[in-house]
């Protein structure tokens, strides 16, 4: 579904991030767990087709992500929104690319606001609400463009408890791929899906979880403490 074939990557300062680095993730939620620092965010933008490997190649699909305009959701840690737009134009900015007709638009803004429980949102600018809210509206828009694969960079991390709950809920709810990347085990353990322990640079897979292998936190930080002592 996502694969990276024999990548190299490398800053223009600063170690290689990636040596032929070769991981073919499977369908469904897939939470990469790993220290700051170790290669996890760049992995999310070449996926994303935010930056080009120098050597080898990442598909999505059995495509570049360059050939997938539309059908990849990006979801940065923050910073997602525009803050000179209402949350109802930054939800709606996928379909006005596409061109669909207004009235289209507004149903679906307003549909997708409605299901996330934001509908009261809608006229505010980001800077208006909270660190949360502003996560369910970079989701709307996610949901609202209609995305296949959806790639999350630590989406959980600033923001309280009752929303990081929620928003796990609905990403286990929309049926999509997605990749999450965090450096939380609860969230990992939450979320449900594959988890694969990183460390890096240069990025490395060191073990890989399937859904339901780990329930409780402390055991799972137990296991990971071992590979980073």
């Amino acid at each position: 579904m996502i694969k990276f074939n024999e990548v190299y990557f490398k800053y223009k300062n600063g170690p290689a991030v990636m040596e032929s680095f070769s991981v073919d993730f499977p369908p469904g939620i897939i939470t990469i767990l790993g220290p700051n620092g170790s290669g996890k965010t760049t992995l999310l933008k070449l996926a994303a087709g935010m930056l080009t490997p120098q050597r080898g190649s990442v598909e999505i699909m059995g495509k570049p992500p360059a050939h997938l305009r539309g059908k990849v959701a990006y979801i940065p840690q923050s910073g997602g929104l525009y803050p000179w737009m209402k949350i109802q134009d930054n939800i709606a900015l996928p379909l006005r690319i596409r061109g669909l007709p207004p009235e289209e638009i507004d149903r679906v803004v307003k549909k997708v606001a409605e299901s996330l429980g934001i509908s009261h949102l809608l006229k505010r600018y980001p800077k208006e609400i909270s660190g949360g809210e502003q996560q369910k509206a970079l989701v709307a828009r996610a949901l609202a463009s209609g995305a296949e694969i959806w790639l999350l960079d630590e989406p959980l991390s600033m923001i309280d408890i009752d929303y990081r709950r929620e928003i796990i809920d609905i990403l286990k709810k929309i049926g999509k791929t997605t990749l999450v990347i965090t450096h939380n085990v609860q969230d990992a353990i939450d979320l449900e899906g594959y988890i694969y322990i990183v460390r890096g640079p240069p990025l490395k897979i060191i073990d890989v979880y399937p859904p339901g292998r780990y329930k409780d936190a402390d055991e799972l930080i137990q296991k990971v403490r071992e590979y980073f002592k």
